[in-house]
């Protein structure tokens, strides 16, 4: 039996405010009708999956929905027949689990602010937030999630143990790319400079701790004790209502009701490039199409005691540590790689004018920063 996420289970003061507007605005028609479609044949292996996905889990399992989505995407058998891990893969010869977790506010799971920057830093204390106190907020649950050894479930035992995570930390953490996590995993930073001839010369530097405020935790997760078991960890900040709402929006669940725009900063495909690119488009555009896997990294542990196969997981980039310099490989097919997103959704009864003139306004300060 197909489970039943948008029955109430209690009454509004317990339920997660994010999971009530999902649940009742007509704007979000798309997304239900998107979740409704995966739970057909979605398992609950817990029996409280649904309680939670109204209340203090709400980001937590819908980034759980969300993988099972990308997963289907990519073809694989889904095998959700024990507590944990979340997923066991399957394709081919092989096999692999994966345990979602998510970075959180410790605020008990209430809503934060969605805005794609953290509140106002200046450029030294915005790279000092990305290189520690981001690699802290992505630790807490890794080396948690880590202190459960998978590995030796009979189950999992000798196959490769991937941990998927997004961040929901604080107002703004779903406009972090992956390069945060990435130093943090490998232990490694990267630095740029421009040649005599104004070429870009990237330089590896190895990290050794993150601190922020009273808190400090060793760099190189992959290389901690135990994180020879980790194979890779899947990254993304896309696994919210607004990418159910745009997938439905897309394709058969559109609804002529609302009109979506979305906007943000995408790979730029330039060598000498050190700044994103930005983007902007209207949902539904026959000129762009949406996957489930669009934007998902997948960070390779090199020292991993069970690799994975090179693509076999389906990520929309792949990034290795080769020499000491992290190398992403991008899939094959996709052009386009967002970093981070917003979602935009006006009535289809606004007019034309009117909705161009907010887009306009919202739309400028990006393009400001990543000028085209």
């Amino acid at each position: 039996m197909a489970l039943d996420l948008f029955t109430p289970l209690k009454q509004p003061p317990d339920l997660h405010p994010q999971f009530e507007l999902l649940r009742t605005h007509d704007a979000y028609a798309s997304a239900r009708a998107v979740m409704n479609e995966l739970m057909q044949d979605f398992t609950d292996p817990d029996g409280n999956f649904v309680e939670q996905f109204q209340t203090h889990g709400f980001d937590a399992r819908t980034f759980e929905i969300y993988l099972y989505a990308v997963f289907k995407e990519q073809g694989f058998a889904i095998h959700r027949d024990f507590d944990r891990p979340d997923f066991i893969l399957e394709k081919g010869q092989n096999r692999v689990c994966v345990e979602a977790t998510i970075a959180s506010s410790g605020n008990g799971g209430k809503p934060l602010p969605y805005d794609p920057f953290p509140k106002a830093k200046s450029p030294q204390e915005m790279e000092d937030y990305l290189f520690n106190e981001v690699a802290i907020r992505f630790g807490s649950p890794l080396f948690s999630k880590l202190s459960k050894k998978y590995w030796e479930l009979p189950h999992c035992a000798g196959l490769p143990l991937v941990f998927a995570i997004e961040s929901f930390a604080g107002a703004g953490s779903l406009g972090i790319s992956a390069s945060s996590l990435s130093r943090y995993l490998f232990g490694v930073h990267t630095n740029w400079y421009f040649d005599e001839l104004g070429k870009l010369v990237i330089q590896p530097e190895a990290v050794t701790e993150h601190a922020a405020g009273l808190k400090k935790i060793p760099s190189g997760f992959f290389a901690q004790p135990g994180g020879e078991f980790v194979s890779g960890v899947l990254f993304s900040n896309s696994g919210t209502a607004a990418k159910f709402n745009r997938i439905g929006q897309q394709g058969r669940h559109h609804n002529p009701a609302v009109r979506m725009f979305r906007h943000g900063t995408c790979y730029r495909w330039d060598s000498n490039a050190t700044l994103p690119a930005p983007f902007v488009y209207e949902v539904g555009d026959p000129e762009t199409f949406e996957t489930w896997r669009q934007g998902t990294v997948l960070i390779k542990n090199p020292n991993a005691l069970h690799p994975l196969p090179h693509e076999w997981f389906g990520a929309s980039a792949e990034e290795d540590l080769v020499n000491g310099q992290i190398i992403p490989i991008f899939a094959n097919g996709e052009e386009f790689h967002p970093y981070m997103s917003m979602t935009q959704m006006f009535p289809s009864s606004n007019p034309e004018d009117a909705i161009q003139a907010v887009m306009a306004k919202v739309v400028a300060p990006l393009f400001a920063l990543y000028p085209p």
